[in-house]
């Protein structure tokens, strides 16, 4: 054989060695590949599913909210409370519960109907659109639930949810409001794509909650319809994925989810093959790309068999592999949202991207050389944030995570989220450390305004019953330590209801705010007044000399309130009925002083109005 004949066959024995290795590592790298894409085709259809979830959820607990604020008022409380201990006639309740359920329902937008049951369960009032379609006796049901009910024209209503919420007075339960909503918050939540679907099915597997394949509203269906139930599968309370074949043969990933504490459950089915339809396009050309690579390394092979050549493609393909890696870690670093910062160990600035140096409003020249600890504003954290003991611990545990305030030159402040990571050197010590900063303004922001919300009437400005509550407890601490008096007054406006019944609810908001502005202006510096809500104020005064000073703050309240108004165009006239409970005298605690306070104040109402009443 001569030398050309052998070169022939070193040539073809090589190519066909590194198209046949090129073979088998695409099917060593293909079998984990496609298990890989398929557990994260099947994480993204679940994830899909309990988004769903998390919508459905958030519509249900808001209406169940809803029932338990129609449910919580203070007023119609107290006056279930006389109903159902016999001091109160059932006309009366029904005539003075009826036009404040009509309020509440008016700003409800998808309510259906509103009922409210005495504590026997025997139902006294009903108000909204389809309370006088509805039968005359809707049973209770024991939780939140989906119903269909037949009207007096004889059609079938849609499926309306129910959701009730208890009516407490005293740590008694006196009544519940029932109230009954249509289902079209929860269309977007049922939609989906033309491969799956997704219904809400109750515990006992008797009915779903689907969208109608025509009218693409929620309507109530047979289980049996559903495939987990055919299959007699169950969750547990637990969300449970299954994979089942419907009765066409398709294969079908199923999801089922546990909605809370109710006795609902949301189940969700997608079609395997277009869950998995990208993944083995993406499998098909995986393979094609190796075997193409394992085609031109033959063709390499075959154009270069000497070592030198082989060392040299190697030593080249790493190089281009780092140089890779380092422009994608500069592009990360240039074109990053977050701030980043190199430094030293002793927090000198090193380099930053331009997110930091736009955050900071300063420019690489300037920052060259500063140490990091000029931009952390002291004012709002430790003065040293980085000192010995977050040095340990970065030592120990190579980061750090907390919140951070970043000066800018003009003294300006933001909140940012602080990041810091140890860099080791060969040897493992600390040679560098990289901050990253997230803007956490906006979340800061949220906070408060979701603490003010909390804590402040919306309507009026003036602190709410829970910020009374807190007042009021510090100020009988304060007068318990120092041995003092105070007052506390609930104040109830005279004639207000027929203001919201004769000119509408904006002049009755707007009147509000007017009061609790006139409110303010009587009160002196110590002293602090709230409206615990509808037309019911409560002012905390602060320490007394005594008791003339109470009522002189009331006589104050009442004169400014007996002035006339001017509301939009309207003259109004409104008096305050004030009943006062004195600390110690009245009471030594919260609940003592509160309760004085109000029956003060109802003796006045009970005796002619537009007066004051010492407990």
């Amino acid at each position: 054989m001569d030398i050309l004949e052998q070169k022939r066959r070193v040539i073809t024995t090589a190519i066909i060695a590194v198209v046949l290795t090129g073979i088998v590592i695409a099917a060593i790298v293909a079998t984990p590949l496609i298990n890989q894409l398929h557990s994260q085709a099947s994480r993204s259809a679940g994830n899909v599913a309990d988004a769903k979830t998390q919508n459905i959820q958030a519509v249900l607990d808001q209406h169940q909210d809803l029932a338990r604020q129609t449910a919580s008022r203070s007023e119609l409380a107290r006056v279930m409370s006389e109903y159902v201990n016999g001091n109160l006639a059932v006309g009366v309740a029904r005539t003075f519960s009826r036009p404040r359920l009509e309020d509440a329902a008016n700003i409800i937008d998808n309510l259906a109907a509103l009922i409210r049951y005495d504590a026997s369960g025997e139902e006294l009032v009903r108000v909204g659109p389809l309370a006088a379609s509805l039968p005359g006796k809707i049973t209770l049901p024991g939780g939140l639930d989906f119903r269909g009910y037949r009207l007096a024209n004889g059609e079938t209503s849609k499926p309306l949810l129910h959701a009730s919420g208890a009516i407490m007075h005293d740590g008694e339960r006196v009544g519940t409001d029932l109230l009954l909503f249509d289902l079209s918050p929860l269309q977007g939540a049922l939609l989906t794509t033309t491969w799956s679907n997704i219904c809400i099915l109750d515990d006992a597997r008797t009915r779903r909650v689907e969208l109608d394949p025509i009218t693409q509203m929620p309507e109530i269906f047979p289980a049996s319809e559903c495939l987990t139930v055919r299959e007699h599968l169950t969750g547990d309370k637990q969300p449970r994925t299954f994979r089942l074949t419907d009765p066409d043969g398709a294969s079908i990933l199923a999801f089922m989810r546990p909605l809370g504490d109710y006795n609902w459950e949301v189940h969700m089915n997608s079609q395997v093959s277009e869950v998995y339809a990208q993944v083995t396009n993406d499998i098909i050309i995986s393979i094609a790309i190796i075997a193409l690579l394992s085609l031109v390394a033959g063709l390499v092979v075959w154009r270069s068999l000497q070592p030198l050549m082989h060392a040299l493609v190697s030593q080249t393909s790493e190089i281009a592999r780092s140089t890779e890696e380092l422009r994608l870690a500069h592009q990360v670093f240039e074109h990053t949202q977050e701030a980043i910062a190199i430094c030293k160990t002793d927090f000198t600035i090193v380099r930053a991207n331009p997110a930091f140096l736009d955050r900071a409003q300063t420019t690489a020249r300037e920052l060259s050389g500063r140490n990091m600890m000029e931009f952390l504003d002291a004012g709002n954290q430790d003065r040293d944030p980085v000192g010995e003991r977050l040095h340990r611990q970065l030592i120990a545990e190579g980061a750090w995570q907390g919140e951070v305030w970043l000066r800018h030159p003009k003294d300006e402040v933001f909140p940012n989220l602080l990041t810091v990571s140890a860099v080791r050197n060969h040897q493992g010590q600390i040679s560098q450390y990289i901050l990253t900063f997230s803007d956490i303004s906006e979340r800061v922001k949220n906070e408060k305004q979701m603490a003010r919300l909390a804590h402040y009437d919306q309507l009026t400005g003036l602190p709410n019953r829970a910020a009374l509550e807190n007042y009021l407890q510090q100020a009988i601490e304060q007068a318990r330590r120092s041995n003092g008096h105070f007052a506390l007054m609930f104040l109830d406006l005279d004639k207000f209801k027929p203001v919201n019944d004769t000119h509408g609810h904006p002049v009755g908001d707007e009147l509000l705010r007017v009061v609790a502005k006139r409110l303010k202006h009587c009160m002196r510096s110590g002293d602090i007044v709230g409206r615990t809500g509808g037309d019911e104020f409560v002012v905390i005064t602060g320490p007394l000399n005594g008791d003339d000073g109470a009522r002189h703050i009331a006589e104050k309240m009442i004169a400014t309130l007996n002035e006339v108004f001017q509301i939009q165009g309207h003259t109004i006239g409104i008096g305050a009925s004030v009943g006062i409970a004195l600390y110690p005298d009245n009471g030594m605690t919260a609940e003592d002083l509160m309760r004085e306070a109000d029956a003060a104040m109802y003796r006045v109402k009970a005796g002619g109005r537009n007066n004051l009443a010492y407990a």
